[in-house]
Parts: C-alpha cells; sequence; structure tokens
C-alpha cells in the first residue's frame, strides 16, 4: 500500500499537453469524482459541486479565458471545481447537512460561532479550501491509475463562471483540473528536501 502511493505521488505532476486521442473511461472518470466526493472537509460540510465540462465550444471558450492554455482542450475530462457560498448556520445548505447527518446541538452551536460572525469574503476563502483538499484526493487519485492531471487556477474567475453559466448566487469558480493522458515524457520532481520543511518540536 505505501508504495503504491509513492508511486502515484512520483507519477503526478502537473501535465501542460494532453494526447487529445486518448479517451478516460466512466469508470476511471466516477473513481476520480469519488475520491473527491469522500474527501474532508471542515465540520464535514462538503462544501463543494464538481462539474464535468464535455461541451466542446464551451472548452474553446474557456481555453481563451484562461491565457489559451492548452490543456483545457487538450485534455480528456475538465473538471470545474466549485465551492458553496452560503454557509452560515443558518442557510438552507448547512441546516440540510446538520439534519442529514444528525449533529448533535453542540456541534451546530459551535459551528454558527465559528463561522457566523465572519464577513463574506472571509468564508468564500474558507470554502475554498475545502475544495482544494478534494482536489489533492482526486489528482492523488486519477496518478493511482496511471491519469494524469493539472491544477488550473490561471483564469478569468467572472468570465468562465459566465461561459459556464454558473449560478454565483450560490456558487463560485475554486480550480479548473484537466484529466487525461500526457504527450511529453514527465520532467524531472523538483522538491525541498524533507530536512528543509519539517521542524520538530
Amino acid at each position: 500500500m505505501r508504495n503504491d502511493f509513492e508511486k502515484a505521488i512520483h507519477f503526478r505532476h502537473a501535465c501542460k499537453l494532453f494526447d487529445h486521442t486518448k479517451q478516460m473511461n466512466t469508470e476511471d472518470l466516477h473513481f476520480i469524482l469519488e475520491a473527491g466526493r469522500l474527501s474532508p472537509s471542515s465540520f464535514g460540510m462538503e462544501q463543494w459541486q464538481f462539474f464535468v465540462i464535455r461541451d466542446k465550444e464551451m472548452r474553446e471558450e474557456i481555453r481563451k479565458a484562461a491565457w489559451n492554455q492548452p490543456q483545457i482542450t487538450t485534455a480528456s475530462e475538465l473538471v470545474a471545481l466549485t465551492y458553496k457560498k452560503k454557509v452560515r448556520s443558518s442557510d438552507a445548505y448547512i441546516q440540510n447537512e446538520f439534519d442529514k447527518f444528525h449533529y448533535p446541538e453542540g456541534v451546530r452551536n459551535m459551528y454558527k460561532q465559528f463561522i457566523d460572525p465572519r464577513d463574506d469574503a472571509t468564508l468564500e476563502c474558507w470554502s475554498a479550501r475545502q475544495v482544494y483538499i478534494a482536489a489533492a484526493n482526486m489528482m492523488t487519485a486519477a496518478a493511482s491509475i496511471g491519469i494524469d492531471s493539472c491544477p488550473i487556477e490561471g483564469f478569468d474567475k467572472e468570465s468562465v463562471e459566465k461561459i459556464m453559466g454558473l449560478d454565483t448566487e450560490n456558487y463560485a469558480l475554486a480550480m479548473l483540473i484537466p484529466f487525461g493522458y500526457r504527450v511529453n515524457e514527465q520532467p524531472p520532481l523538483h522538491r525541498s528536501e524533507l530536512s528543509e520543511i519539517v521542524t520538530y518540536m
């Protein structure tokens, strides 16, 4: 198991060009989306919504709004990861999550005290951070079955949301992740040594 995980994290890299002739199968996509769905989130609130964008014209328009990055249109699948904006304790989604999972009153009160005093911008940042946890798991899951990915934040957010027709009252775009198969060999991995980034206290 440890070796399998090590292989996955060494296989994963930010793939800059995908082979547009190779298509993922439904089972592999489902496996990757499940990795996102089962990811941890603060208070278990699962603030994410995943959009699988397959419309070719939409992907072409998104590419224009993403600095013409070829990953957008050459990948087999393009997943837009969005986060929920209405996450105060009184919001319908949060109330539904409380009820669905039978959260005790103590947890509900803790959530209210932690979340409700914060301003909207802070809460959006908090929600977006949960999506990044799901994104990491999805990319590692993809790598474990030999599928490449590339986390993309380089895009005009408002333009892409408009192209998608996203309900921006309730959702906001956090990241785009194309999934597919590499054209070029993986470049060398450059990372700091553990001794440089870990401090034992």
